[in-house]
Parts: C-alpha cells; structure tokens; sequence
C-alpha cells in the first residue's frame, strides 16, 4: 500500500486483505506492516560493489546471497561467498536473519516492528483524537486539568515513509516518528552519534525550544537530546543524504543529522545586499553550520514582501508572523530541504542553493563558484501568483512543486548540464495535462518528478519530468517510463499507485 525507495533499500508497508469469515465476499484490510529489503543499513558497501567492475559485481551480489534452493536459518558461508564478501568491503557474510539484518544483506523481505505494537500510519489517514492526546502538549494539557486544544493546523498524514542512504523514517498511527539505519552523523536523530540505530527509535527534540525548556530535563544540549517526547503528532517526514525533516501537526518543522552546509536551516537572512552582502560581517548563527543528533525547529522565514526597513540596529531581514510562518509541506533533497508555508510561500535551504552574486561568468572567478549555500530559509520567487502549491518532492539535486492548476515547476540543477537554476522557479510541466481531481501520487527520485493520475478514459496515466536547461526541452519534456508499457503488457487492467526511483533501482506500487 506504500513504498519507498532509498540509495540501496527498499521499504514498503503491505497490508493484505483477509475474509472476515461472516459473508463469503467480504474482505477487512489487515493492519500495515513495515518490511525492507536491500541494504537498509549500509551505504558505504554499495558506494564500493559500484565503483567495481561489473563482472566482479554481479559475482559479489551473487555469492552474497544464498540461492534459491538453500535455506537461511542453517548457513555457513562457503569459501566464494567469503571472497565475494571481502570483494564488497562487507566485515562478515551470514545468512542467519539479526546478522543478515546488521550486515545490511537482505535478499528478501523482512518485517520489522515498531516499538510497543505501534502499527504505521498511511498517507492520507485521519489523525484521532487519541494520537493527539499521546503527546507531550496533550499530556500536560490533561496534568493541568485542561481540555486538550484538538484543533491543528493537519488532521491528516501526508508522506509517512521515506528511505534515503542507509536510512529509513516511518510514522506511526500516533503521530510518532520513528528512525533506524546509518546514524555516523545522527542522521537518526535518536540523541547520540552511534554508528547505526538497528531498531525502530525515537527522533529525540522534537518541540519547539520554548516547550523543552519549559517541560524538559537535564542542561544544555542535553536537554533536547534527552527530549525523547514530541511536542505534537508527526504528520511528515523527508530524508536527505544524512538528514532528516519532519513536519508536526501545528506546522512546526524540524531538522536533524548533518548541518555543515545549512540543511538543517539554522541561520538567518540579512536585511542589506540580499543574499550574501553582509554575512561575513557578522557572527554566524550558533547553530548554523553545525551537525545535530536531534532534532532543531526551523524558525527563521524572513518576509519576502516586507514593506518596512529593519531599525539601525537589526541586521536581519524581517521575519514572517507566527501564524504566516507555519509550514503545510515539507520535502529534502540530497542536501538541501523544502518548506512551504500556510500562507503559501516557499523556501528552501542547505547546500549550493543560492547563486553567488559575486561570481563572473566572463572573468575570473579564484576560489569562487556559481552557487553558494543557504543556512537559512530562502524564499524561491517565479511561481505564477495566486495558484496554490498542492504537493512537494525533491530529488537529489532538484525540487518540485504542483500547483493547483497541474502545473509543475521547479529549481535545481538542470539535468542535461550542470546549470544552476536556483535563482527563481521554472515550469518544466503546462498546466492542464495532470488533471489535479485525478491525481494519485507525485514524487521525485535522483534526476526526475513522477506523477500518477487518471484520465478520461478511466485509465492511470503515469508521466516523468526533469529539469533542463533548456527552455524548448522543459516544455516538451514530460515523457511516458519504458516500465508502464511492461506493466501493461503483463495485466492491462492493473493500475499504478505511485512510482518511487533509488539509485539504482526503483519500485512501483500497484492496486
């Protein structure tokens, strides 16, 4: 029923339909269960069987793996299987199911449970009145004999199970993130900097800083670290290449894991010269460029239609309201993060997202280069105005956004040349050929959008972009995959869901 696709694993939620036993045709869908299968704590073997010639590759991938015919409870490896796994850089080769889960050797599908029987929420589920009340916010309100304000900003999931290099973020049906993988840059977010999180955890902080003051324990970064709670329910969640984005049902947006180029949104805007005139004029954020293993709210959105100047002695650009800075999206890059507001603004941070206004194209540019990061939430301009964005995704190097008319525009990096196009949104798809009514998914992987939506006929229709540099090819570009013509041909009546594209691999989920 979902599906993602990471840089070498795959994560699903499958829930099968069973007879209840009272009338013959009637079935009742058994609660999602969270499976993996690949390399779900690994990245660095998979950089590794890549840069290996293929024929070495397919050996390694083969003699990795038991076949077919033998069993994985009772191995012990053979002496090809041991080269194989020396040749992939793997510590050990085993087939018994906790190693093989810990050697990141999945050959085949395996359940993993969330902590305490939590069962994972889908997109589009209803958040109940108790996963509201679970929560930190609902706990205190109940302790001070207060009836628990149960109207947020979202009452429904949105993307509630991602996967990116070794990492794999799901949300329960409480509103509860939870993390395992990779955790060498606490891209987990589970408080401590531990080489991997092989169970199902917690992400620690997040709470706006205020309430972990106010109601956490312990000093100083310990503080949030050691806040295991969550202020609200969690209604989304992205990952980077090493870190993380959730979304909270009040619109408060977090980060976690690696920080040192701005993915985590810490910095501010200055008010003089735009982008970068005074930044190295003035002390940087405390928190700006820094790696975090828990979570930090994203709180600075400047105004980008400010009519007042900032006083003498502000050198930031003004900010948006409480209410105008609340976040209705989220989605991450390879190293960048995607947010857009209730009051439909969008901005966007992390690594070389911003043109430098300092670099030549005709002169010499020493030690400079076309693009520079954004510590900060940097509002992208060029979206038509008046037209609400519907939905959000990113690739490793690019960032999408639907609008309500089926219009999809974008900035990043051009596909067919290493061309910056961050300055201001471009439309890489005409509005009108997605029929938004009809829409049933759209997501980003590496280099393309997908999107899946049906048609007069009554069939799906499922359609990849990029983004080119080249105007004529960004309003031509939308192209049919190669994969829906092989689905068709194996069963012309079945209907596409979503499409999800990793590395090297991807994964499609059918009705």
């Amino acid at each position: 029923v979902a599906a993602a696709a990471g840089w070498g694993h795959t994560a699903v939620l499958v829930a099968d339909k069973e007879n209840n036993g009272i009338e013959e045709n009637k079935t009742m869908e058994v609660e999602p269960q969270l499976m993996v299968c690949g390399r779900p704590h690994d990245f660095q073997t998979l950089m590794r069987l890549r840069r290996l010639p293929q024929p070495l590759r397919n050996f390694c991938v083969e003699y990795t793996l038991p076949s077919k015919e033998e069993q994985i409870s009772d191995l012990t490896p053979s002496v090809l299987q041991r080269i194989a796994s020396y040749l992939a850089g793997e510590n050990e080769v085993t087939f018994h199911e906790e190693e093989c889960r810990r050697y990141s050797n999945v050959h085949s599908l395996l359940e993993i449970n969330l902590p305490n029987g939590e069962i994972p929420a889908l997109e589009g589920d209803i958040i109940n009145k108790s996963a509201f009340d679970s929560h930190a916010s609902g706990r205190i309100a109940r302790e001070n004999n207060n009836e628990p304000d149960h109207s947020p900003l979202h009452t429904h999931f949105q993307t509630t199970l991602v996967a990116s290099a070794g990492v794999t973020a799901v949300i329960s049906k409480t509103g509860t993130l939870y993390t395992f993988g990779l955790n060498q840059r606490g891209q987990c977010g589970s408080g401590s900097f531990s080489p991997n999180v092989w169970t199902p955890s917690r992400v620690a902080g997040l709470a706006s800083p205020r309430f972990i003051l106010d109601h956490g324990t312990g000093t100083g970064d310990d503080m949030f670290r050691e806040f295991k709670e969550q202020e609200n329910a969690i209604v989304s969640v992205a990952l980077g290449l090493q870190h993380g984005v959730a979304l909270d049902s009040e619109g408060q947006v977090f980060c976690w894991g690696k920080g040192e180029r701005g993915q985590l949104g810490q910095g501010r805007k200055m008010a003089q010269n735009g982008e970068g005139g005074t930044k190295n004029e003035v002390e940087p954020e405390p928190n700006e460029n820094r790696t975090f293993d828990y979570a930090l709210k994203v709180a600075n959105f400047h105004d980008p239609y400010a009519t007042t100047s900032p006083s003498a002695n502000n050198i930031y650009a003004p900010l948006l309201s409480q209410n105008d800075s609340k976040i209705r999206l989220v989605s991450a890059g390879m190293n960048f993060t995607l947010a857009v507001t209730e009051s439909n603004l969008p901005y966007i941070w992390g690594k070389n997202i911003c043109i430098n206004p300092n670099y030549s194209e005709t002169g010499i540019n020493l030690r400079s280069k076309p693009v520079e990061d954004s510590t900060y939430p940097r509002y992208i301009p060029g979206l038509p105005p008046n037209l609400r964005i519907e939905r959000v995704a990113c690739g490793t190097h690019h960032a999408s956004m639907l609008l309500e008319d089926g219009s999809i525009w974008a900035v990043g990096i051009a596909t067919d040349r290493p061309v910056p196009l961050w300055d201001e949104a471009v439309e890489i798809l005409a509005p009108e050929l997605v029929q938004m009514d009809e829409l049933v998914s759209f997501t980003a992987g590496f280099d393309r959008t997908a999107v899946v939506y049906g048609s007069d006929s009554g069939r799906r229709q499922a359609i990849e972009i990029q983004l080119w540099s080249n105007e004529e090819f960004r309003q031509n570009g939308a192209v049919r995959p190669s994969w829906l013509d092989w689905l068709e041909s194996q069963d012309a009546n079945r209907k596409v869901c979503s499409f999800h594209r990793g590395w090297m691999h991807s994964v499609v989920v059918t009705e």
